[in-house]
């Protein structure tokens, strides 16, 4: 397991078998106990290495198209266009004073 954030990290397991789902490609890597764990291939050392980890030497936390997911996401969840630009932040900005402006 390859993966740095799940429990099985660096440890060893057996491959017992592939399926693909709705989520995609799993591996099913079978613990100690005879638990068996549904991963993707990407989490493992057998799949192939990501051109753009293998490019960036391993320094680069994120890929360029991650990036770019991960701010429409935030945006869709801030109920924010990500290209909304700086006219609507001032906008928002006067709005915001305007409300919390005591009126006397």
């Amino acid at each position: 397991m390859t993966h740095p954030f799940h429990p099985l990290f660096s440890q060893r397991r057996l491959c017992v078998g592939r399926r693909c789902n709705r989520h995609g490609k799993r591996l099913l890597l079978q613990a100690d106990d005879g638990t068996v764990w549904p991963v993707p291939p990407q989490w493992t050392d057998l799949a192939s290495e990501d051109p753009d980890v293998v490019i960036g030497g391993g320094t680069a936390l994120l890929r360029f198209a991650d990036l770019i997911a991960l701010a429409e996401l935030v945006g869709r969840l801030s109920g924010k266009s990500v290209d909304s630009g700086a006219d609507a932040c001032k906008e928002n900005y006067a709005a915001n004073v305007r409300g919390i402006t005591p009126h006397g």
